[in-house]
């Protein structure tokens, strides 16, 4: 029996910890559901605790509400350093470190018109091979879109967050509203 064998039955009770049993780290967090429980690491002593002890459910909710602690406090963290990076970025006085982003911006917009004049030019003068030429254009937009993507993100989530709005709750459909509403 390993850890996955027993993530059904923990996961009726935590389904996040029984989630957790099946990835990489199983052996882990069967470890900590198994100290909990006050029995053996393993994942036979954890079945039969989970059957016989009327308190186990309870006790693993507690783990779950341990983990989930623990990544919000990783995720916050994380998002500690990001920030403290891009206020760094901001009040540089050095273009190269405070203007990559709207370069970046540029940038796409710029190569945006070039490969689409050179696609136009292409199909008119049949020189080059047009599906290498569709090749080349698709790869360059899906990296510069990625990296615009992420920034525009950011930018809305920034946005949000001065408006004291939580950017997780915002949806689509809430920005409509809000438009509609000539707020």
């Amino acid at each position: 029996m390993n850890w996955s064998d027993v993530a059904e039955t923990v996961g009726e009770a935590a389904p996040m910890v029984g989630s957790a049993l099946y990835g990489r780290a199983g052996g882990a967090v069967g470890s900590m559901v198994a100290e909990v429980l006050g029995v053996e690491a393993t994942p036979e002593a954890v079945n039969q605790a989970m059957n016989d002890d009327p308190e186990a459910a309870a006790k693993i909710k507690k783990v779950e509400a341990e983990l989930e602690q623990a990544r919000i406090e990783a995720r916050t963290k994380r998002l500690g350093q990001v920030n403290k990076t891009m206020r760094t970025e901001v009040d540089s006085d050095s273009t190269l470190k405070g203007g990559w982003r709207g370069f970046t911006g540029w940038m796409f917009g710029l190569s945006l018109a070039g490969v689409m004049a050179s696609i136009v030019y292409e199909m008119f003068a049949g020189t080059t091979d047009r599906i290498e030429l569709l090749r080349q254009a698709v790869m360059m937009f899906g990296v510069f879109g990625a990296v615009l993507g992420i920034d525009i993100n950011r930018i809305g989530k920034e946005r949000l967050a001065a408006k004291g709005i939580d950017s997780r709750s915002f949806t689509f459909m809430d920005a409509l509203k809000t438009r509609v509403a000539g707020k």
